[in-house]
């Protein structure tokens, strides 16, 4: 078993409706063999946005690629200005360009990519990469922003994805560095995702899908300095992770094997920049960052609950719920939309947790903790490892180092309040409603990242 023939077998699972992937050297020219596989390709839309791209031997991307596709028909391009943000009126733009095309190929980011999903809808959707900078490229879902909220929806599996090796290394490497710091979520989401089935959450665990990368998690580890370096051979190797990534999403139906607390962070700092008018910073890079200090909070809370020290889960009153949500997200926007979805998401979880009894479920857990620390075990990650991957790629391990990095003062708002964004339960969640997720906490988890040279 390897991380290539993984690849292959879950391309053939009935949950993927992902027909082919070429990862490597000098495979740009099959996007043309895939297009003219294609039953229909006389009008291609081709999705991109103002960025240019140039491969590690200097061609550029868009020209090649198109004059690929208009030996096959004709080629309507649809270039999104400014810097591309997945929210309504970008994705009806997009969707509005490519109306009429047989296909829709894709030039570009996993945002690109997410609008690119919609836009597409029912037709072929071939997507260029260019950067192996998340894991977002091979699912069937897409992050949009919904009312100022970051919301995973379910769009459209693309094609194909072709991604060369020599794209991947003209990419700039903060890009691919990101790819690797999204990767990175697997030392924490599926712990996540499994605390989540202890209160009957997320639709249920399955080993599978979170093993499917998280086995391959020393590899990962192994591979940060030629990431680092743009070595291809490495990038082409990161490349099969975040695409096995999101396979995985789509084996699982949902985004749990790779997204916990750590994306959530990530999605409120980039809607705390949002709001003050600042440009996101890179969102796997984000991620990377914020897996460090979760992965601090899970070491604390599984200590607890394996010593029978975690405390009485015990959910707010509605009223106060509500009073909570809205007195962390009003600030966002006059209208009340962002506080208004956040608290339409959190209620629902917290009417579930009421149902279920989730108290009695997390007492059930502790106190026959040892059974659960042993999957755990192999689910987690030690912070000072991912620390060091970071640091060897060359990646952020400060929230300050990243680019456009949000205020100190936002960073520990996302992680005060990230439990109160979505439908989702992850460790802040266990945490907070058993009291030890407080701003005191909040700062003790920042503080010991700082021992280990991450943190803020």
């Amino acid at each position: 078993m390897t991380l290539s023939s993984d690849l292959d077998h879950y391309l053939t699972h009935p949950m993927v409706g992902l027909d082919q992937v070429v990862i490597g050297p000098d495979v740009l020219d099959s996007v043309r063999d895939i297009v003219a596989s294609l039953p229909e390709h006389n009008t291609i839309a081709l999705l991109t946005d103002e960025d240019k791209y140039t491969t590690g031997s200097g061609a550029h991307l868009k020209p090649a690629v198109t004059g690929l596709l208009e030996s096959l028909g004709t080629v309507k391009t649809v270039v999104l200005p400014g810097h591309v943000h997945a929210d309504e009126r970008t994705v009806s733009a997009a969707a509005a360009g490519c109306e009429g095309a047989d296909l829709v190929v894709t030039i570009g980011s996993g945002t690109l990519c997410d609008i690119g999903k919609v836009a597409a809808g029912n037709r072929p959707h071939v997507v260029v990469q260019s950067a192996a900078s998340v894991n977002g490229f091979a699912d069937d879902q897409s992050v949009l922003l919904v009312n100022g909220v970051k919301r995973t929806a379910h769009s459209g599996w693309p094609s194909a994805l072709v991604v060369d090796s020599d794209v991947l290394q003209g990419a700039p490497a903060v890009l691919n560095r990101s790819g690797l710091g999204d990767m990175i979520s697997m030392f924490t989401a599926p712990a996540d995702w499994y605390l989540s089935s202890l209160v009957d959450m997320d639709r249920g665990w399955s080993t599978e899908a979170a093993m499917m990368t998280r086995r391959y998690g020393a590899e990962l580890l192994g591979l940060a300095p030629g990431v680092g370096a743009s070595d291809p051979e490495s990038l082409s190797t990161l490349a099969k992770f975040v695409t096995l990534s999101g396979i995985s999403m789509g084996v699982a139906g949902q985004t749990s094997p790779s997204s916990g607390m750590e994306h959530v962070v990530s999605h409120l700092l980039d809607m705390a920049n949002t709001a003050r008018g600042k440009d996101t910073a890179h969102h796997g890079a984000q991620v990377g960052v914020a897996t460090v200090v979760v992965a601090i909070l899970w070491r604390k809370m599984n200590e607890r609950l394996h010593a029978g020290r975690v405390g009485t889960l015990r959910l707010p009153d509605p009223a106060d719920a509500e009073r909570t949500v809205r007195e962390a997200f009003d600030w966002m926007d006059e209208s009340g939309a962002t506080s208004n979805e956040c608290w339409s998401d959190y209620s629902k979880k917290l009417e579930h947790l009421r149902a279920v009894d989730a108290g009695a479920k997390i007492r059930d857990a502790a106190e026959s903790w040892r059974a659960h620390a042993e999957m755990l075990q192999g689910l987690l990650g030690e912070p000072e490892a991912i620390v060091a991957a970071l640091r060897a790629a060359g990646a952020p391990t400060r929230f300050s180092e990243l680019e456009n990095a949000s205020k100190e003062d936002d960073v520990i708002w996302a992680l005060t309040n990230c439990h109160l964004m979505r439908n989702r339960f992850n460790i802040a969640d266990l945490a907070y409603l058993t009291g030890a997720w407080t701003m005191t906490d909040v700062l003790a988890a920042l503080s010991e990242a700082e021992q280990i040279g991450a943190g803020l």
